[in-house]
């Protein structure tokens, strides 16, 4: 729960690679996401220009410059697409509830994960290259199996596909979209796939906690603590702060809306010491989860307007620039490193 003393043994999150390779403060992650932009911005730029020599279009440079995304921008969109992973995984249940393809008590790990890979990838990668929508189902697919609820990709798409025939338009969700993008989105995660939630810690703390509050008040707790981690998983908290003070904070926050003091059950768990460095931390884990703010239908499609006006064209496979450099490395021989 609080990092230990340097020396002493560390605890079990303080083992793992989340701990070791994804944790950031404020700033960092800042600094991080701005750079990114500005590389991803500078690679637009240069495809652009390299397309224009083709076809003699400079128009279109002129038209992504006015329409870059900013890193704020980026969030936005990537934030309504880390909504959408809800909403999949919501629809594949419902398809799949008569079968043990997906069992209820994987959803919530499945969403957690699959959210958890795309905020990782995108510290790495920017959404001109690799825009959030076929992300966000390479990220979903790739959950389903690192949580051992493997389905074949036929069945994923399917719900998907029939979604899109319903709504009297062109079927866009294809297997290879998903499938091509799976390696790029597991060497951004530095092939690091296990991801802690703080669903489990919550319900630890639901059941040490029974003992000094009323059951059922507690379980009514309990359950908004859920709803509070869900919140969480859409903000940087994960980058933050370990899964069971995102538990504790979120448990606070849902003691208060039943009249429960959890500071009783606390000081009986930690010492002075602990408290002083933990209060803090929940602090800001319930400011942040009661800040949230979801990016509204409206600003997203706004932001992918503006995304199809700036996507790089080298990484776009109805671009000129992509065909014209894929048709090379086509032509190129394969040259043993042996040879």
């Amino acid at each position: 729960m609080v990092s230990a003393e340097p020396g002493s043994k560390l605890q079990l999150f303080e083992q793992t690679s989340q701990y070791r390779h994804w944790r950031f403060t404020p700033e960092t992650l800042e600094t991080l996401r701005a750079a990114n932009n500005k590389q991803g911005v500078d690679r637009v730029l240069h495809a652009l220009r390299e397309e224009a020599h083709m076809d003699d279009q400079s128009s279109r440079i002129s038209e992504a410059t006015t329409n870059l995304l900013s890193p704020f921008e980026e969030l936005q969109l990537i934030n309504h697409y880390l909504q959408m992973i809800v909403r999949t995984i919501t629809a594949l249940a419902r398809k799949y509830r008569e079968t043990n393809m997906l069992r209820p008590e994987s959803i919530n790990n499945i969403k957690a994960t699959a959210i958890n890979y795309m905020k990782r990838f995108y510290l790495h990668n920017v959404v001109f290259d690799y825009p959030p929508k076929n992300t966000m189902l390479t990220c979903l697919y790739l959950a389903t199996k690192a949580e051992n609820s493997f389905m074949k990709i036929e069945d994923f798409i399917r719900p998907l596909q029939d979604a899109e025939g319903r709504k009297g338009g062109k079927v866009q969700t294809k297997s290879d979209d998903i499938l091509d993008l799976e390696f790029v989105v597991i060497q951004s995660l530095q092939f690091e796939l296990a991801v802690h939630h703080p669903y489990r810690a919550a319900y630890g703390f639901f059941l040490d906690m029974q003992p000094y509050y009323d059951v059922a008040v507690l379980k009514t707790a309990y359950d908004r603590t859920v709803h509070f981690n869900d919140i969480s998983l859409f903000t940087d908290l994960v980058f933050l702060y370990q899964p069971s003070q995102i538990a504790l904070g979120a448990f606070k926050l849902a003691a208060k809306e039943v009249d429960i003091d959890i500071d009783v059950y606390l000081a009986q768990r930690f010492d002075a010491r602990a408290l002083e460095v933990l209060f803090p931390i929940l602090e800001d884990i319930q400011d942040v989860i009661l800040g949230f703010k979801n990016t509204t239908t409206n600003e997203a499609r706004a932001i992918d307007r503006k995304l199809i006006l700036c996507r790089n064209p080298e990484k776009n496979p109805a671009s000129m620039l992509y065909k014209k450099k894929a048709a090379e490395q086509a032509d190129t021989p394969y040259v043993s490193d042996s040879d």
